[in-house]
């Protein structure tokens, strides 16, 4: 049994998002390198590290601003 066969069926109805229509459109492509998702195989460096520390200590947990912080 698949881990998709347990979904309730309002779930399994969902439509598809934009984005993996783009994904499943773009690997029927012969040629395409599929760059729009993933996982890196890198560590996150440390200064992003820090600075996500800072942020989440400092309460930022919200969505930022559309344009960015003000």
């Amino acid at each position: 049994m698949s881990p998709l066969d347990r979904l309730r069926p309002a779930a399994a109805a969902a439509p598809e998002s934009g984005i993996v229509a783009v994904m499943n459109y773009g690997r029927t492509l012969d040629g395409v390198i599929p760059l729009w998702a993933g996982e890196g195989d890198l560590a996150t460096p440390q200064f992003i590290r820090d600075a996500s520390a800072a942020s989440l200590a400092a309460g930022e947990t919200f969505y930022t601003w559309q344009r960015g912080l003000p």
